[in-house]
């Protein structure tokens, strides 16, 4: 059970004795309690405006933090070693009319309303006079803006303090987003010497460059045109755990919940392979975008002229078969036909 709920529930069970030891014991506010004296102790007809505006703080504070609860009804003052600590006792008139007040302040009291905060009222004699307490669980809905002065709370240490933006936007900001860079890795270079053709495969990495996780990871690839009548386009995947599936004639790829990329991380989604093979009489365009579900995707255009691709086939196919090709150049051969420029 948490703190707060605990509290509450101790100073439910055992009443009055909970809060005379409290002025026994001369304990102190804390992280999750708080005391406080009504500015008029109920006896008017309405909740007083400093009575609200500090349920209000209260709301804020506790919700944006662990929670806490308030004991209306309690003074306290400073002790020797600079902590407030319970003092006296000064009850609250018809408790179940203040219980009443409290909860209908509690939809106004912030932005947005903190719905979990509820009040029991303690009587302790005849007349229904007593105490009152308020629990404030912490919220799912944070960050809560007192409405009156729009500032936001957080509970430390025995005081409700105004939160500056940053340290808001720490706690409760977008979680840290990924920030996706993309990489290109060219394989070597393959021939069929008896069919004459020439096979390019390109690997799409992913690089997160950014502060958070990459998850759902994936790639798709619309290959429009690829040379000619004879040449051929594959689509596949390095890891497992990845969903490769064809819609129409785009190629898709997608990683399943456990395949994640940390901060600093780089994963291949997905491998390309571009066959090539006369007559060589059509452009060659591939289009496709890959990346994280949680981050803009990367779009990409591979394309050259038919005239490019059969130039560059009728240059590079002839040396592939001789001993003359260098591995070491096969990524400069690779980007000069799918016009990838050098800082992709």
């Amino acid at each position: 059970m948490e703190r707060a709920k605990e509290l509450f529930e101790k100073i439910k069970n055992e009443g009055k004795s909970a809060i005379d030891d409290f002025i026994l014991t001369r304990k102190a506010e804390e992280l999750f309690l708080d005391f406080k004296r009504s500015a008029d102790n109920g006896s008017v007809e309405h909740l007083h405006t400093r009575d609200r505006n500090n349920l209000a703080k209260a709301i804020s504070g506790f919700g944006n933090s662990e929670g806490g609860i308030i004991v209306w009804g309690v003074d306290c003052s400073q002790d020797f070693d600079g902590s407030d600590v319970a003092r006296a006792i000064h009850p609250i008139t018809n408790v179940k009319r203040f219980v009443s007040w409290l909860e209908n302040s509690i939809s106004g009291c912030t932005i947005p309303p903190h719905t979990g905060v509820h009040s029991h009222p303690l009587a302790i004699d005849t007349e229904g006079n007593g105490f009152v307490i308020t629990y404030i669980p912490k919220s799912e809905n944070t960050p809560h803006q007192e409405v009156t002065s729009r500032r936001y709370y957080i509970r430390a240490g025995s005081s409700f303090i105004p939160t500056p933006h940053d340290v808001l936007a720490g706690m409760f900001g977008k979680r840290p987003q990924p920030k996706i860079k993309r990489n290109y890795q060219v394989y070597p270079l393959r021939i069929n010497k008896t069919e004459c053709e020439l096979v390019i495969c390109v690997g799409l990495h992913i690089c997160n460059d950014g502060p958070g996780i990459a998850e759902s990871l994936f790639a798709s690839v619309l290959p429009l045109s690829i040379g000619g009548p004879k040449c051929n386009f594959f689509f596949s995947h390095l890891h497992k755990g990845f969903l490769v599936f064809k819609s129409h004639n785009c190629f898709c790829t997608i990683g399943g919940r456990d395949i994640r990329l940390p901060p600093g991380g780089w994963l291949e989604v997905a491998q390309m392979d571009i066959i090539l093979k006369p007559p060589l009489t059509k452009k060659l365009r591939i289009e496709g975008s890959f990346g994280c579900g949680n981050a803009p995707p990367l779009k990409f255009v591979f394309e050259n002229s038919s005239e490019g691709v059969k130039s560059w086939y009728d240059k590079i196919f002839p040396i592939l078969m001789t001993p003359k090709y260098d591995d070491g150049k096969t990524k400069e051969i690779v980007n000069e036909l799918l016009c990838i420029k050098a800082n992709e």
